[in-house]
């Protein structure tokens, strides 16, 4: 008797292993429901309030950013007037890359309710745009090419994920890569 090739097998087992979670629950939809857009340069970021957070132990450091794609600078202590999901990333982070398509999926579920900002850390304005197009992320990113937010947070490693507040505050943070769960518990957060 003939044995099957190899292949189909890791082919058959792979789909298999493909389920899906209740339809209102991040990470529950397929690929092609999660809102991936073509993007042929990375989203543009918003004008933000001029209110400045106070410095304080949970705030963000009075720095601005560039932004990757079309649109002004981001001071990162003028994120306020509605919340805001903040994702410190690279290009040569596994994990960060594994979870970009979760927290796109998010942004399309919850963007009109919650702003998300990727912040690039430590990469090239080349690399960064192209991972972001590649993976059609569709919210807007900025880039920290020396750390100096990680470093300013006292994190070590990427990714590192923030829920601010309205007025500007940090409520939650993640070290590590976030699964559904966690993501969805820092959404409710931020929207409870």
């Amino acid at each position: 008797m003939a044995r099957p090739p190899l292949g189909g097998l890791l082919a058959l087992a792979l789909l298999a292993g493909c389920a899906t979670g209740a339809p209102d629950e991040i990470g529950s939809t397929s690929t092609a429901d999660r809102g991936v857009m073509p993007a042929a340069t990375a989203p543009r970021c918003e004008e933000l309030p001029d209110e400045v957070v106070p410095a304080g132990a949970d705030a963000l450091p009075p720095l601005t950013l560039a932004c990757l794609g079309p649109g002004p600078d981001v001071s990162l202590d003028r994120l306020t007037g509605r919340p805001t999901l903040v994702n410190l990333w690279a290009t040569w982070c596994l994990p960060c890359r594994e979870e970009m398509p979760l927290l796109q999926e998010a942004f399309v579920r919850y963007g009109q309710d919650v702003r998300f900002l990727g912040v690039d850390t430590q990469d090239s304005p080349e690399g960064a745009a192209s991972l972001v197009s590649d993976l059609g992320i569709g919210y807007p990113h900025v880039l920290d090419p020396d750390g100096e937010l990680l470093s300013a947070l006292g994190v070590r490693g990427l990714p590192v994920t923030l829920a601010i507040d309205e007025g500007g505050r940090i409520v939650a943070r993640s070290v590590g890569e976030l699964d559904a769960q966690e993501l969805q518990q820092l959404i409710e957060t931020l929207t409870s």
